[in-house]
Order: C-alpha cells, then sequence, then structure tokens
C-alpha cells in the first residue's frame, strides 16, 4: 500500500497564539485553569519603575504551562478538521496524522490527499492566529 508523510513546520509556534484561541480551546476541553490564565499579564521594570502590561498574544514562554497551553490550542484546531474519512490502516491502527508539541505528520495514501489535508490545516491554523 503507498504511503505519504508530510511534515509540517509550525512557524513560531509558542509565542503567537492567539490568548483567545488558548483560551477557548481550555473552556472547550474543560480545563479549570482557564480561569487561573484569563487575565496574562507581565511586568517589566525599566529603570526601577515596575510596568504591567496586558498580553495579548502568545503564551509565555519559559513557563512550565506554556507548552500544554499550546498542545491544547493545537488539540482544538484537530479537532476542526473533517479528516475522519482519510485515515490510513497502518500496522492495526488508523491514523491521518500524528503529533508530537509542535511536530506534525500528515499520514496519507496519496500526494493529493495530503495536499487536501495541508490546506484544510492551513486554513483552521490560521483562524487562530498561526501560519505553517
Amino acid at each position: 500500500m503507498p504511503l505519504c508523510l508530510t511534515f509540517i513546520n509550525l512557524k513560531k509556534a509558542f509565542d503567537t497564539v492567539e490568548t483567545e484561541a488558548v483560551l477557548e480551546a481550555l473552556g472547550n476541553q474543560g480545563d479549570s485553569i482557564y480561569q487561573d490564565i484569563s487575565n496574562f499579564t507581565t511586568r517589566i521594570s525599566p529603570f526601577y519603575d515596575d510596568i504591567i502590561i496586558d498580553v495579548r498574544r502568545g503564551v509565555r514562554q519559559g513557563d512550565t504551562v506554556s507548552p500544554k497551553l499550546f498542545t491544547a490550542t493545537l488539540e482544538n484546531v484537530v479537532r476542526r478538521l473533517e479528516w475522519d474519512k482519510m485515515e490510513v490502516r497502518v500496522d492495526g491502527p488508523l491514523l491521518h496524522h500524528l503529533r508530537f508539541a509542535d511536530d506534525i505528520a500528515l499520514v496519507t495514501p496519496t500526494i493529493s490527499q495530503a495536499e487536501r489535508m495541508l490546506a484544510d490545516f492551513d486554513d483552521v491554523y490560521g483562524k487562530v492566529g498561526k501560519s505553517i
């Protein structure tokens, strides 16, 4: 059986996720952390004066929760895709993609199906302020 693997490189995966997309993903997945992070702020201290800034884009890099927030947002994106009939049987299970953090591999039987799935992903991913 032919098999086509398409690897997706997500640009600036962790620092350009829209805050609204993160909050929506957490709400959709029923995560209780939603209340804790719904008001992102950061503090800078130029010349010994504290300035508090509302963060409207991205998740906090270096924060241990940041990769989980990105993963929740990416899960929300994948749930919107209509790939149910595009699976390929690989050693038993049916797959249409594999994910680890910000690395994605599309698993398809043909190049044309890979192109369609890539276009679908790019469209839905773009709606959360991201690009591939």
